[in-house]
């Protein structure tokens, strides 16, 4: 869940050549040609392909695929011609299984955007202030352990700017995650522990730090707000209205379809290993949603186009950004990326063997999201080389 800028590299030059060329969409559904295309670290990469002007966006994701010996991978990008849908690779390496426009991945940090969403409702109901100290809102028997929780606000939990220790990083809890069974989900209380007795990294409000540890603290303020779980608020104040069939909370609501399996290099020996048994956090308020493209563009266009998820007021407060002086700003659980094309918003995400993102670039109306299943892709070096080529192109 560390962030990260997702790979913008080919995927921007998508963007271009369905603007450029007025792409006039196909959305890749059941009717699909499957292609073989090269074999990459001992598997077949499978394709897909349709025809026309959306089979060279198939094989960009192809090569991307291939040359980053990524297992498999799904895009959807979405311009006012037109919408595309590809897919390529495996879900799984063991049994080979093809990739499907249906298949679900764990999106990591991409999930914060809908806790934001579901504070900014909070906000709306009169239930909390954004500007009020989150002492204010936390269980009783928590809040004394979180140093500066009387000056800390919530706004500052939602920009990463409060300055609080991260419980991810500590030695305790990278030691219990090694011996911790899916069987037994972790609790947000259960994690914030491991920052109880860290130093804070900075006074309240003094500069942004991204810290999923402001993204746990929320979590246990919407459940002692609502009086039910997280995954209860998404549900009902987003994939419910939304009719987001798709999505879920990893172990803590039941798998809905079939999940691809993430992968990354966790022995550091050049080799993909499985995450499919791991449990460093999965399903907690920094990062557990399980969703689809289908679904997450859905989401995308009600918050970012259509603007009916928030009120305007919320859209405005959700929008406004903290610089962290890199080129590089946050808003209220949303991303602002540098890019020649224009200031692109949404959020990426990085954790248990998969790499997201979901882009809107408001300028073109253009709606990308990726999600891949090697969270061990060099994605800041392929993001500053894609944006090169998309600058001389």
């Amino acid at each position: 869940m560390n962030l990260k800028l997702l790979t913008f590299s080919k995927i921007s030059f998508a963007i271009v050549f369905v603007i450029s060329l007025g792409f006039a969409g196909h959305l890749v559904g059941d009717n699909i040609t499957q292609t073989i295309i090269g074999k990459s670290f001992g598997k077949q990469v499978m394709s897909t392909s349709t025809v026309g002007k959306s089979s060279q966006l198939q094989k960009l994701l192809n090569e991307i695929i291939v040359e980053q010996q990524i297992p498999g991978g799904v895009m959807y990008i979405s311009t006012p011609k037109g919408s595309w849908l590809g897919v390529s690779g495996v879900s799984d390496l063991s049994t080979k299984t093809r990739m499907k426009p249906t298949d679900g991945f764990s999106i990591a940090s991409m999930s914060k955007t809908f806790m934001a969403v579901v504070v900014l409702k909070l906000v709306e109901q009169g239930k909390i202030e954004l500007d009020r100290a989150i002492a204010t809102y936390l269980p009783r028997d928590i809040s004394p352990h979180i140093i500066n929780s009387d000056k800390i606000t919530v706004r500052q939990l939602l920009n990463h700017t409060s300055g609080i220790a991260e419980y991810l990083e500590t030695k305790e809890f990278i030691e219990a995650t090694a011996k911790r069974s899916r069987s037994q989900p972790w609790t947000a209380r259960e994690a914030i522990q491991y920052m109880y007795q860290e130093e804070p990294r900075a006074n309240p409000g003094e500069k942004f730090i991204y810290t999923d540890g402001n993204y746990i603290l929320l979590e246990l303020i919407v459940e002692n707000i609502t009086k039910g779980t997280l995954a209860q608020a998404i549900r009902n104040q987003i994939l419910k209205p939304l009719g987001l069939k798709h999505t879920f909370t990893e172990l803590r609501e039941p798998t809905i379809g079939e999940v691809a399996t993430g992968y990354g290099d966790r022995n550091k020996d050049g080799k993909l290993d499985s995450y499919a048994e791991v449990n460093d956090g999965n399903g907690l308020g920094d990062g557990g949603l399980v969703s689809t493209a289908e679904d997450l563009a859905k989401f995308a266009k009600a918050l970012f186009v259509k603007k009916t998820l928030l009120s305007s007021k919320m859209m405005k407060e959700m929008l406004k950004f903290k610089d962290n002086g890199e080129g590089y700003s946050y808003g209220l659980g949303v991303e602002r990326f540098s890019s020649p094309l224009a200031k692109a918003i949404g959020h990426s995400g990085i954790a248990y063997g998969f790499t997201t993102l979901l882009a809107y670039l408001p300028n073109q109306n253009t709606t990308i999201i990726v999600l891949l299943n090697n969270q061990n892709v060099d994605i800041k070096s392929v993001a500053k080389t894609g944006l090169e080529v998309v600058e001389n192109h």
